[in-house]
């Protein structure tokens, strides 16, 4: 169960860690007076400046010049109560006037910028676009409330009327009740939000929870505590004003969540320096048919979003026009082209594709935040197109470069149901360190051109 409590320990501890490094930087600092043990002293000031100042309250929604504020408070508090200690125990804690100045601006500019940082990821990490079902009566009432969490009209992707047809006001995009789950399937959809009165007993809860779950959308639910039969977890959390039961597959740690994207940023400037050495070399020899040495393609990331996917290009320059040809030789049954010996492929383009060279581009995709290290495959948009309900959940994480059926024995699946198999079961058990395994195990196939054809 979520609650405020543990996301501010996630702060507090967060925000610790920048407190010992200062202090440890204070510490080597010549002709200082603090020594390593006094570290403990300044973890303790900083539990007591911490809760004084209020560090938590509205932290996800204070902007920059509030957050410079807050910080600045917490630090008067904590250099002040430094002061005080160092006074109170006089020669068993020495600190000069010099230190604590050094201190409280070092500490400053540390906690304003992780807390820039963490809101930096968690906005990157849910940017969300949210399909609402309510009622004509409650339609207000939520629309005022999502205002009041920051949402703005392009986050609310869709509104269902349950009760009567939808309202064709203003700039949001209204969906007929018929139509909701097959604009749910189509469409950049990550959470959705249920607003309906508890006596309103011709609402079939459970099966709007579970169609929106099969797809891996979190379904956030304002009503009273239903004991409803889902395959997902439940949880009680706060949603603005309201208080909601959130229905989702799976409910990732938030520092892994945020661990994932600092290893992406880091992982894609390191492939965009292997990027650039590469392009020297390959760019001239890719050019010889006149075609671009990068193919840039749409491809289908997080639940539904389209982007603009790179790599070197491996084939020739009429490979997509000649795709609906070779149909009848895929050798993948349903929901993926796979074909061995494609004729489309340039000589340069079976060594890039066995190196896999061909997808030092997507570093950028990484970089950008379209797709991360780890993931699943992203679908072409025809191949998304004809995904089913339970299909689309594989995109309910970030796509990677490589994953779990990459090193699985990529060459040997022919049925893209196996595929979206293992792609679940990486997604349903996910932590940080299955990312770390599977880089390893990644590492290990390109070293000895395992599975790539």
């Amino acid at each position: 169960m979520e609650n405020s409590s543990r996301r501010q320990s996630n702060l507090l501890f967060v925000q610790l860690a920048v407190v010992i490094l200062v202090g440890m930087v204070i510490v080597e600092l010549p002709y200082t007076d603090m020594t390593r043990s006094d570290l403990i002293i300044l973890g303790l000031i900083h539990f007591f400046a911490y809760y004084s100042s209020r560090m938590e309250e509205n932290f996800w929604n204070r902007d920059a010049i509030r957050e410079l504020e807050k910080v600045v408070i917490y630090n008067v508090i904590f250099s002040l109560s430094l002061s005080f200690i160092a006074f109170m125990l006089e020669e068993n804690f020495i600190i000069s006037r010099w230190e604590v100045i050094y201190f409280l601006v070092l500490n400053t500019m540390g906690i304003y910028l992780i807390n820039l940082v963490l809101k930096g990821l968690h906005q990157s990490t849910a940017a969300n676009r949210l399909l609402v079902l309510t009622v004509s009566e409650r339609l207000d009432q939520v629309l005022t409330n999502l205002q009041t969490l920051g949402l703005k009209p392009e986050n609310i992707a869709g509104i269902v009327l349950m009760d009567k047809e939808p309202k064709q006001v203003g700039d949001l995009h209204w969906v007929q009740v018929e139509d909701a789950i097959h604009f749910a399937k189509t469409e950049a959809i990550d959470k959705v939000f249920i607003n309906v009165p508890s006596s309103q007993t011709d609402l079939d809860l459970a099966y709007w929870i579970s169609e929106f779950e099969v797809m891996g959308i979190e379904v956030n639910v304002h009503v009273n505590l239903y004991d409803l039969d889902t395959f997902g977890s439940k949880k009680i959390r706060h949603f603005g004003n309201f208080h909601i039961i959130s229905f989702s597959s799976n409910f990732y740690s938030i520092s892994h969540v945020i661990l994932k994207r600092i290893v992406d940023i880091i992982g894609s400037l390191v492939g965009l320096v292997l990027f650039g050495i590469a392009y020297l070399i390959l760019a001239p020899i890719i050019k010889k048919d006149g075609g671009p040495v990068i193919f840039a393609q749409d491809r289908v990331g997080r639940n539904g979003r389209v982007f603009k996917f790179y790599k070197f290009r491996s084939m020739s320059q009429d490979a997509e026009a000649r795709k609906s040809e070779l149909l009848e030789q895929n050798q993948m049954q349903g929901g993926m082209f796979k074909m061995d010996n494609d004729p489309r492929i340039t000589k340069i383009g079976h060594f890039i594709r066995k190196t896999s060279l061909d997808e030092l581009p997507q570093f950028y995709n990484v970089l950008k935040g379209d797709m991360s290290l780890v993931g699943t495959r992203p679908p072409t948009v025809d191949e998304f197109e004809a995904y089913t309900p339970s299909q689309k959940r594989r995109l309910s994480f970030k796509p990677g470069i490589t994953g779990l059926w990459q090193v699985s024995g990529r060459s040997d699946i022919t049925n893209f149901d196996e595929v979206v198999k293992l792609d679940l079961a990486y997604i349903d058990n996910w932590t940080i360190w299955s990312d770390v395994k599977i880089i390893l195990l990644t590492i290990k196939v390109i070293l000895f051109r395992e599975g790539a054809k």
